[in-house]
């Protein structure tokens, strides 16, 4: 498949100037597109903030098109409006820095002068170490897309902080459920909590601040979670459960670490932060934990 890959870059952190991109900008330009178009989108920060959307077999009279809708879109629905404030390039660069020096990978390790407010056209290239290998990238491709089609559907419908990071708790549980095994959904969620504490631990921030988000209190008469009742991720999570046959059967990978990069693009689609999802983790690690005497 050929991917065409436009980064559609905004003056301002601020998630409400983002959500308006995918609404305004995105899910109007994916909505004139012959339906089964393959696409998704994610957020990112590397040269500013973004969103980077992808776009699958377009042929050059329609990929003109796309381009300029996009670029007309994007001049209106990128527009500040109040209380969003614009990023200040420094601050860019230091939050930047934070970011690449924390873990990220290739490229990502350099940090790069912000691009000015717009639509830049990109490359696209497929994390093949990162999604189990080339044999399964068609199927994580379309996972995006379902992933994508969730958010850009759900999230107008939750505009809170709080109802985003529940609608991403519900989508990790349903991540950790196609491995099928409760004792690997219990490692699935530790692992998670160390990954991001240590995450967050070379990113600088504070072990005073990660404690307190890391520390979880339930009341003794809370209602119970069910971890298998998937709401609307339940097509996420069937895909990701025939996902996980295919990683077993194709990659040495295990398939924990593959659904784990999933869970976090669904974190990532949401907006939310990587603290948030910290946060996340660190509940679903209370309230499923590892069971006693399970075999690592």
């Amino acid at each position: 498949m050929t991917w065409s890959s436009w980064h559609l870059h905004l003056a301002t952190t601020a998630r409400s100037a983002h959500d308006r991109v995918l609404a305004d900008v995105i899910g109007p330009t994916i909505g004139e597109l012959a339906p089964g178009t393959p696409w998704f989108f994610i957020r990112y920060w590397q040269a500013g903030p973004h969103l980077r959307l992808r776009i699958g077999d377009l042929d050059p009279d329609t990929y003109d098109h796309v381009e300029e809708v996009l670029r007309v879109r994007l001049a209106e629905a990128g527009a500040l409006r109040p209380g969003e404030e614009p990023l200040d390039p420094d601050a860019y660069l230091e939050g930047a820095g934070a970011l690449a020096s924390a873990g990220e990978q290739g490229d990502d390790r350099h940090v790069r002068a912000m691009l000015a407010p717009g639509v830049h056209r990109a490359d696209y290239d497929p994390e093949f170490d990162r999604y189990g290998g080339p044999a399964l990238m068609s199927v994580t491709e379309d996972l995006f897309r379902l992933s994508s089609e969730l958010v850009l559907r759900l999230a107008p419908k939750a505009s809170s902080q709080q109802q985003r990071a529940l609608l991403a708790l519900r989508g990790t549980m349903a991540a950790a459920a196609a491995l099928g095994d409760t004792a690997e959904r219990g490692y699935f969620y530790a692992h998670g909590l160390g990954a991001w504490r240590a995450w967050a631990g070379e990113a600088g921030y504070p072990d005073e601040l990660l404690d307190s988000l890391t520390t979880i209190t339930r009341d003794a008469g809370a209602k119970p979670v069910d971890p298998l009742a998937h709401g609307p991720f339940a097509y996420w999570h069937d895909g990701l459960a025939a996902l996980t046959g295919d990683i077993r059967a194709k990659s040495p990978t295990h398939p924990g670490m593959i659904l784990f990069s999933h869970a976090h693009m669904l974190h990532n689609r949401l907006g939310l932060s990587l603290l948030e999802e910290l946060r996340n983790y660190a509940w679903l690690a209370h309230v499923f934990p590892v069971a006693e005497g399970a075999l690592a």
